[in-house]
């Protein structure tokens, strides 16, 4: 059976000196329609590249087996297109607002939430919504599927089966009530974000991952009958971060470079390297930055300047795992 591609304009609205923001969904779709449906969104932040990449791999592989697709697909690649073509993770206008911070939005207001209103009206309804997100500068992560803990009885099966390394239940707080992913849980419309890390190795690499994992996840809700190679023998194994106490935060104590070992994805124990920060004028090691406790490195900081507190990694208490 062929799939039917239909693009579609979601919002536009008029930005300064004559620009347009106009957001839009390509949808994927066998030619009877199909059952079910799934929305994958990027771009919400325009600094964050990563998720061009795994739609681009998502959108592909549909195209090259079209046989194996019986349900709908949107994909809604650049959000904050503005953003995305200057790499500003803001919405770039003279308020330089954060679109995640902005959502349900509403069909009166500014131009922000305008566009954000028209977005979650658009996909509410959705089987599953997946907002891709990529670590920020400075920074890497594990491949992560992330969610609020008021949510997280009936979305951690929904996230297992995403075959992540890591699930990080977020506690209740204010500023997460006004993302895209809050809102349309509030709604009714189940919804995650997914954590992808292009800083540290090439992204085709990690991309794939998450890519195989969407393909996973529609192989779980009947979208996809396709092969899936990448999904782990026992989902029920992937750590769990359902407790703050459960991370330790590592933070260095002096100005310099920070020069890190390769950690990210490995459990180490209390006292193991994890860098050091180097002071080049003078051609010493100012510190050595040791592991508090035996944990898994799921957020790890890459070489770049640091300051007294600047965060090195985020470490899950294997204790707790």
């Amino acid at each position: 059976m062929a799939v039917v591609k239909e693009i579609t304009t979601v919002g536009s609205v008029t930005m300064p000196i004559n620009e347009k923001w106009t957001v839009r969904r390509c949808r994927y779709a066998p030619e009877d329609g199909g059952q079910g449906r799934l929305c994958i969104a990027t771009g919400i932040h325009g600094d964050e590249m990563m998720g061009q990449l795994i739609v681009y791999g998502v959108a592909r592989r549909i195209m090259e087996q079209p046989q194996h697709l019986h349900g709908v697909v949107d994909i809604y690649p650049m959000l904050n297109a503005l953003g995305l073509d200057i790499g500003e993770r803001m919405e770039p206008s003279s308020t330089l607002l954060d679109m995640n911070r902005a959502f349900p939005g509403t069909p009166d207001g500014t131009a922000l939430e305008g566009m954000c209103y028209r977005i979650v009206q658009d996909m509410l309804g959705a089987d599953l919504v997946l907002d891709i997100h990529t670590s920020t500068q400075n920074k890497s992560e594990l491949y992560e599927v992330r969610m609020n803990a008021r949510d997280a009885e009936r979305m951690i099966p929904e996230a297992r089966a995403l075959c992540p390394e890591l699930i990080w239940v977020y506690p209740d707080k204010i500023s997460y009530s006004a993302s895209l992913t809050s809102s349309l849980c509030e709604a009714g419309t189940p919804a995650l974000i997914l954590e992808a890390d292009e800083r540290r190795r090439r992204p085709q690499d990690i991309s794939e991952h998450v890519v195989e994992g969407i393909f996973c996840k529609m192989k779980d809700m009947g979208l996809w009958t396709g092969d899936t190679v990448k999904a782990p023998a026992r989902v029920e194994d992937i750590p769990c971060i359902r407790a703050q106490d459960n991370v330790r935060r590592v933070t260095c104590e002096h100005p310099g470079v920070y020069v890190p070992m390769d950690r990210i994805g490995s459990y180490v124990e209390e006292g193991q390297l994890l860098g050091v920060v180097i002071d080049a004028l003078e051609g010493v090691a100012l510190e050595e930055v040791l592991s508090p406790v035996d944990g898994l490195v799921f957020s790890q900081r890459s070489y770049s300047a640091v300051y007294p507190g600047t965060l090195i990694a985020r470490l899950y208490r294997k204790e707790h795992a």
